[in-house]
């Protein structure tokens, strides 16, 4: 029975989420756990350049696995067939990459893509698609799934409860980022080897009363402003299309190595895509192990405005 009265929730504007259709799980893994699982696939191609966490999901149904490189435009180097059984698995970086993940689309009978850093791209026709909303949003946990597989109904899968991962988010939005780091990492650490569950009521709620056009016009913007003023530095040479895509961040590759301390001097924080790429290539100085060890992600998202891309810019350039 619905309880009526007493004191209130948090409220949100009742709106429709980005991706409406898609199947809302808890975690991008578990996304890929459920394709791996409802496709039944033998052996899975793997980047290099991506998460640690990715592996978990093939270790836990012991899938085989192989890894590919990429080259300086965030292309595979793959030149096979794959067979029946087996699937490809190409990650769409910054959110750039979208034209790359449609023609692997038609090269691939069997493709994922993980869309984990490109929210705002379109599902393709044909490919498994996973997203990450906590990539892009102030959500404690949500995904979304794009497959044309249903073998196990969404409602035999328990709804994630948030409970625990909520305080950092509040923490930030009251305190500093630096207060509540390490409950971040706590929160995010909670979320390995966690079983299949559906996006918690929460993260509904919040991505459901989201301005999406907003955030788009705001990355996109941000994104544009640090492109024109760093692009002669940086030696990644990738830009965004300008008829579709959202960057989850300015991909800045330096081979200064006291930049990255710098920033985080002048309170700019960019992650570390991914400590583990090292450890896969074991020694192998590969251009994934450049990424590795010298990119910056700058930040782009729709927290901030053209103010704030001077303030990294004028850091980046001293």
């Amino acid at each position: 029975m619905k309880s009526i009265g007493g004191y209130f929730e948090l409220e949100f504007r009742e709106g429709v989420q980005y991706h409406e259709t898609a199947l809302k799980l808890s975690t991008a893994r578990q996304c890929l756990e459920y394709v791996l699982r409802a496709k039944c696939y033998n052996k899975i191609y793997v980047p290099f350049y991506t998460c640690d966490a990715i592996l978990e999901p093939i270790l836990k149904l012991g899938i085989s696995y192989e890894f590919y490189h990429i080259d300086k435009d965030f292309e595979p180097v793959f030149d096979r067939a794959i067979e029946e059984d087996e699937v490809f698995l190409y990650t769409n970086y910054w959110g750039l990459k979208q034209k790359t993940a449609e023609l692997l689309a038609r090269r691939f009978r069997n493709l994922i893509v993980d869309n984990s850093q490109a929210f705002f791209a379109k599902p393709i026709d044909g490919a498994d698609t996973f997203y990450s909303a906590r990539k892009f949003l102030g959500v404690p946990d949500g995904a979304y799934l794009y497959t044309n597989c249903f073998p196990i109904p969404m409602t035999d899968y328990p709804l994630f409860d948030p409970q625990s991962h909520i305080s950092y988010l509040t923490g930030r939005l009251t305190h500093s980022a630096e207060q509540h780091y390490s409950e971040f990492t706590a929160c995010e650490a909670e979320f390995s080897n966690l079983d299949i569950h559906r996006m918690s009521l929460l993260s509904d709620r919040i991505l459901r009363s989201l301005d999406y056009n907003r955030i788009a016009k705001s990355r996109r913007s941000n994104y544009r402003c640090l492109h024109e003023a760093l692009q002669a530095t940086n030696e990644l040479k990738i830009d965004m299309d300008d008829t579709r895509d959202v960057p989850m961040c300015y991909p800045f590759l330096s081979r200064r190595p006291e930049l990255r301390q710098r920033l985080i001097e002048q309170r700019i924080y960019v992650p570390r895509f991914w400590r583990n790429v090292t450890d896969w290539l074991n020694g192998e100085l590969a251009f994934e192990h450049e990424l590795a060890c010298d990119l910056c992600p700058l930040p782009v998202d729709q927290r901030y405005d053209e103010t704030d891309m001077q303030t990294i810019i004028e850091c980046i350039k001293k």
